[in-house]
């Protein structure tokens, strides 16, 4: 039959209006995120600021052999026992700038780098989490996250710690969409290639590539990036290019995660200190009580509605839940069991993934909305821990800073060209950490 009224063929003419704005408005929203997330990644760094310092192995290491070496001998060098794929090439176009932007450029990459991946996040965790409020609680943190700020704030030496939070949602995400399929192979490759703690997501790749045989090419093809990044980084552990001493702990890799690891996002650095004390452990025993607390709310919504109220049509997401926490506790334990040591940036992305655990296992009815008040006392907790930690003192605020260093050095230029080594932070650290580079970078 006709459609005399023409409303059937407006309505065809104007969908397709109206998915292009939806989209773009999409867009837009996605920059604006970024462009949030990364100022705010900047504005954590306190006293010498992030736009005028260099951290540690960012320019000692990634900048200082991109300029010596040249970018792409520098891509192959190993680091500390494994292949850095992502902040050499960071680094590298760091190299394309005058030697003055150096410190610029590479806290924009880094803060941006963090702030993208927040906004990847939100887009995966869709999947599984269907609020808009659960998906922000499991991605805002990732640029505000409450430990480590002496090591991860804008350094694209430690970008795989948050790289390897994405790396869990890449896994159990299936876009819909061919941008969104590149996108999530291309991050799991190079997070593989740039950390060899992947391995703790092998059985997880495995079981995402073999699950629903039939039309699981992307399972497959994200399966296989895992692959090739891990058989770069052991290959360089086989040839002899890459090579690190162990010093197995598993004592401290247990009694770590639950010290460190667990209640890091429930607390922060700020209230924990730096070393463990009375206070530390009494403040973990509290963030275990909560854990506890909020597992066995979930227990009881799903075995025992009847007790509580308002708790018949919720379903907590137990196999998300259950995939965080493990591979949250993999993630801590496996580099701590293996070196020997338990810094504050191994508990990154450990701490990111309890706080997805602690989401999924709160989640409320979407149909009714009921069950939302655990949730939103969650949401205050964590709100709390990141305001109170957005800013907190570490030894990159105490500089040096690289314009007033990079002048000594041309000014030594100047009358020589023998280049000298640049003073970088942490500037109390035995042997200092600083870039070398000739004077025709310096200059």
């Amino acid at each position: 039959m006709g459609d005399p009224s023409g409303q059937g063929r407006a309505a065809l003419t104007v969908s397709p209006a109206l998915l292009r704005a939806g989209a773009w408005r999409g867009v837009a929203l996605g920059v604006l995120a970024v462009v949030i997330g990364t100022t705010a990644g900047l504005l954590r760094q306190p006293g010498a600021g992030a736009l005028d310092t260099i951290w540690a192995e960012d320019g000692g290491i990634f900048l200082g052999e991109a300029v010596r070496e040249g970018p792409l001998s520098a891509l192959t060098a190993s680091y500390a026992g494994y292949y850095h794929l992502v902040p050499r090439l960071l680094a590298m176009i760091a190299t394309a700038f005058p030697a003055g932007a150096a410190s610029e450029v590479l806290a924009i990459e880094a803060a941006a780098v963090v702030a993208l991946l927040a906004l990847l996040v939100y887009v995966a965790s869709g999947e599984h989490l269907p609020s808009r409020w659960s998906r922000l609680l499991v991605s805002a943190p990732i640029v505000a996250v409450p430990v480590a700020q002496g090591d991860v704030l804008n350094s694209i030496a430690n970008l795989h710690w948050y790289g390897l939070y994405a790396l869990f949602w890449m896994l159990i995400w299936t876009p819909t969409g061919r941008a969104g399929r590149v996108i999530a192979t291309a991050v799991v490759f190079l997070v593989a290639a740039s950390d060899i703690l992947v391995v703790v997501f092998i059985p997880l790749a495995l079981w995402r590539a073999m699950r629903r045989p039939s039309g699981n090419r992307h399972g497959v093809l994200l399966g296989l990036a895992l692959a090739t990044g891990l058989v770069v980084q052991f290959a360089g552990l086989l040839t002899g290019s890459s090579e690190r001493e162990l010093t197995p702990d598993p004592v401290r890799a247990v009694t770590g995660y639950l010290l460190r690891a667990v209640p890091a996002p429930l607390v922060g650095e700020r209230w924990l200190g730096d070393e463990i004390t009375a206070r530390w452990v009494l403040l973990a025993a509290v963030a275990w009580l909560i854990v506890g607390a909020i597992v066995l709310l979930a227990w009881l919504r799903t075995r025992r509605p009847g007790l509580v109220p308002a708790a018949a049509a919720v379903q907590p997401a137990w196999p998300l839940a259950i995939g965080a926490a493990l591979h949250s506790a993999g993630l801590y334990m496996l580099p701590v069991l293996l070196s020997g040591t338990a810094t504050p940036r191994y508990a990154v992305a450990p701490g990111l993934l309890v706080v997805t655990a602690l989401v999924a296992l709160l989640q409320p009815d979407q149909a009714s909305g009921r069950g939302k008040a655990p949730l939103y006392a969650l949401t205050g907790l964590l709100a709390l821990v990141m305001v109170v930690n957005f800013r907190v003192d570490n030894s990159r605020a105490d500089g040096p800073t690289w314009s007033d260093e990079l002048d000594r050095a041309r000014t030594a230029c100047a009358s020589s060209d023998t280049a000298p080594a640049i003073p970088i932070t942490p500037r109390d650290e035995t042997p200092p950490w600083q870039v070398r580079a000739p004077c025709s970078y310096i200059r």
